[in-house]
């Protein structure tokens, strides 16, 4: 794969910004109510130009299954909608956009169902760093909430991160684990990459997006043409590659049918307000098959939520960190602090809410 395009000053913001914004990453505590399992993923379509790749559909399958967990019960969806937006004037685009997503009348009810094991969890990681709610809709465009997304590109993950990217944002990449799978890891990779793409274009958002998709020097090259033709360097003044001209109105799309479905004539199931996965770390190798055996969660259930344990394992040399639905984390917390089967001696586990990456 080509290297990604990349201004020098760029580079220095993000060794700069590493130690305060990517090392954050660590675990969360939330769950998963349905557990939902994916089809091997087929390639999608990517680009050479950019850093991070936008997957098409992806079918994802989900099974019932439900773990009782504990929130406020409200709707999910609400607390988005009540959350930063992005501020973004309105275009045509936006409005042919949204015609072609009405065309399906049960596009929100597929919506909900793909984001409902990770919205809880994106939802909170952006309130933590202080941006738009509207960003948890973002892997709706990029993959469809499917971790396991990947292009022919090397792109992969919920958020499509092209590998020299995923690395420069702190995720780990060898023969053990790929953290542009890691829901978490990603998801603050993904953030912490937003924010200063953001700082870059002076808290634009509609460039921000744009240059999440197609990479910042693309579009610094776009609006430096237009000025010197004396042309507007807005996003929606720029030429751009089609398929970054349709990204931006494709976001805003979904998030003005999300903030108001009943004015554009469809319903939205609701998602409950509550945690649906936990992370759960210790001091020592953790092994998904006997993690499953332990929490009695089947084992396709843990393998679906830690897709970048490529061997079923942790790392060797940490972080020993996995996620289980919410619920289920207590049974393997006493296990590894009493047993040394599957972690060894002197384990340490605890929920891992807002920690480090280890």
């Amino acid at each position: 794969m080509p290297a990604a395009r990349r201004r020098p000053s760029f580079v220095s913001i993000i060794v700069l910004a590493l130690i305060g914004l990517v090392l954050s990453s660590g675990c969360a505590s939330n769950r998963v109510t349905d557990t939902s399992y994916y089809d091997s993923p087929r390639s999608v379509s990517a680009r050479e130009y950019g850093y991070v790749r936008p997957a098409a559909d992806v079918r994802v399958i989900g099974r019932g299954g439900a773990i009782a967990a504990t929130g406020d019960g409200s709707d999910l969806w609400d607390r988005v909608r009540r959350g930063r937006t992005l501020g973004i004037p309105a275009d045509g685009r936006v409005d042919r956009a949204l015609q072609a997503l009405k065309r399906n009348p049960q596009y929100l009810t597929g919506l909900s169902r793909r984001a409902r094991p990770y919205l809880h969890m994106i939802v909170g990681e952006l309130e933590r760093a202080g941006m738009p709610a509207e960003l948890a809709l973002l892997p709706e465009i990029e993959s469809r909430y499917n971790p396991r997304a990947v292009s022919h590109m090397s792109a992969t993950g919920m958020w499509q991160f092209m590998p020299y990217t995923g690395k420069e944002m702190g995720l780990k990449q060898n023969s053990w684990y790929d953290g542009r799978n890691d829901i978490l890891a990603s998801t603050r990779g993904a953030i912490a990459y937003l924010r200063l793409l953001n700082e870059e274009f002076d808290g634009d958002w509609a460039l921000t997006l744009a240059a999440y998709n197609a990479g910042p020097a693309r579009i610094r090259a776009a609006q430096q043409s237009n000025k010197a033709r004396g042309k507007p360097t807005d996003f929606w003044s720029l030429s751009l590659p089609s398929e970054t001209e349709h990204y931006v109105p494709k976001l805003l799309a979904v998030a003005a049918l999300v903030r108001d479905p009943a004015r554009h004539g469809l319903s939205m199931p609701r998602i409950e307000n509550q945690p649906r996965l936990e992370v759960v770390e210790s001091r020592r190798q953790i092994d998904l098959a006997r993690a499953a055996h332990i929490c009695r969660v089947p084992i396709a259930t843990l393998r679906d939520l830690n897709p970048g344990l490529k061997l079923g394992k942790t790392l060797p040399d940490g972080p020993h960190r996995i996620i289980v639905p919410a619920g289920a984390g207590a049974k393997l917390r006493t296990a590894l602090a009493k047993s040394g089967d599957l972690a060894g001696p002197a384990v340490a586990a605890r929920d891992g809410a807002g920690r480090r990456d280890g």
